[in-house]
């Protein structure tokens, strides 16, 4: 039996609206490693990544990909893979748009592309040369106030059980040091650190199908 998640739907475009600024808010308070800057190195400002946030999630909202752990809404995770969905191709085009916008321009956002492409690619697009099918965790965050109390767990065991159902494997990027040990202590593996840029890394991260919660 899977762990509870609530698959949102029903909502209001203020209510995605209210969600993306929570999302947002906290990756953009996050306290990053010394070793990286994250997505702040190309997101300044509190309203571009409210801007940035808010186009992924309206996006994976409309696709039906966004869950959160209870009525209370301690936490948000987008997912997408086999079985799973995927973006629509025209919230895909509205959402690109959103991120140029608010990566402010065309010329910035190839910056940023370039830089989350670099050394070999990201581990999805090289899962998808090797013919591997997935479910990739897209956004997962905990907002502060509900943070160290189980929630990150929770999430990533709904996520498990999924793919250990489907006999998948899970997978993941992120921008940051200190929140690639944390989803290695929850049973990830490092599959490898792409250096991206000054002060900006990519860790890829992967969990084959059966593999043990620690």
């Amino acid at each position: 039996m899977l762990a509870s998640m609530i698959k949102l739907s029903g909502l209001t475009g203020e209510q995605v609206h209210e969600i993306s600024c929570r999302i947002a808010d906290t990756f953009y308070d996050y306290k990053y490693s010394e070793d990286d800057l994250g997505l702040i190195k190309y997101i300044r400002s509190r309203e571009d990544m409210r801007a940035y946030m808010e186009a992924i999630i309206q996006a994976s909202y409309n696709s039906g990909l966004l869950y959160t752990t209870s009525e209370k809404q301690e936490g948000f995770l987008v997912l997408s893979g086999d079985g799973v969905g995927s973006i629509g191709f025209a919230d895909g085009m509205k959402m690109i748009f959103a991120e140029k916008k608010a990566l402010g321009g065309l010329k910035n956002m190839k910056s940023f592309i370039r830089a989350c492409f670099a050394e070999g690619n990201t581990i999805e697009t090289r899962m998808r040369k090797a013919k591997r099918k997935f479910i990739r965790i897209e956004v997962l965050v905990v907002r502060p106030e509900y943070q160290k109390q189980g929630y990150m767990r929770r999430m990533m065991e709904y996520v498990y059980a999924l793919a250990d159902e489907r006999g998948l494997p899970v997978i993941l990027d992120t921008d940051d040091k200190d929140k690639s040990l944390r989803y290695q202590h929850l049973g990830m593996t490092l599959d490898r650190v792409r250096n991206c840029g000054e002060k900006f890394h990519m860790y890829d991260l992967m969990r084959e199908a059966g593999a043990a919660l620690k």
